[in-house]
């Protein structure tokens, strides 16, 4: 008589990673399975693929495959959030191969709008776009709930992230158009020459 083998109860990865995909319109989420291993004790190399982005296990993962997905899914989800913590830190590719910082192996397309590293905008100006972005994403979160502290401190943890990523994207554009129509904050030779 064969024993079921309980695996242990995880958060749905492979949901939170569809969430991501369709925050971002990152097209064709697909897993990839290969089993390696006897039918009787299966292991799983798992290939996750969305939008132009593919994550594939580092080593075999043992259990069932919906189980294998799983993980994957969890792997992914925490190379992404390494990615954007390099991203959000400064490092670039350039500096990593100089050993200054650590970038992982998957890169996740950008959403980024292309403006200089350093911007000297007004405090004002960043304080509207970060009250612009909170608007726009609080309004995305309403409805939603939490069924438990991880979930919301990790629920909050995304707001956050996002809301920065919004305002500094909302604060670029800002001065990409301020720039183009030939628009001047205020008097910026004093902080330069304050330094």
């Amino acid at each position: 008589m064969s024993q079921a083998v309980s695996e242990p109860t995880v958060e749905n990865y492979k949901g939170i990673l569809q969430q991501y995909c369709q925050k971002w319109a990152l097209r064709d989420l697909t897993y990839e399975t290969d089993q390696q291993g006897t039918p009787n004790e299966p292991s799983w190399v798992v290939t996750v693929n969305f939008g132009e982005t593919t994550y594939t296990t580092p080593a075999p993962i043992r259990g069932s495959k919906r189980w294998a997905e799983q993980m994957a899914a969890k792997q992914a989800l925490e190379q992404i959030e390494s990615h954007q913590e390099a991203f959000l830190a400064g490092c670039s590719e350039s500096r990593s191969n100089q050993g200054d910082c650590e970038t992982p192996e998957m890169q996740v397309p950008s959403r980024e709008v292309s403006a200089p590293d350093f911007l000297n905008v007004p405090t004002e100006l960043v304080t509207t776009a970060l009250g612009i972005a909170n608007h726009r994403l609080a309004g995305q979160q309403r409805g939603t709930r939490y069924r438990d502290s991880l979930e919301s401190k990790r629920g909050n943890q995304a707001f956050a992230q996002h809301l920065a990523e919004l305002t500094i994207q909302i604060v670029r554009e800002i001065a990409n158009a301020a720039d183009a129509s030939g628009v001047k904050f205020g008097d910026t030779s004093q902080a330069e020459s304050g330094e």
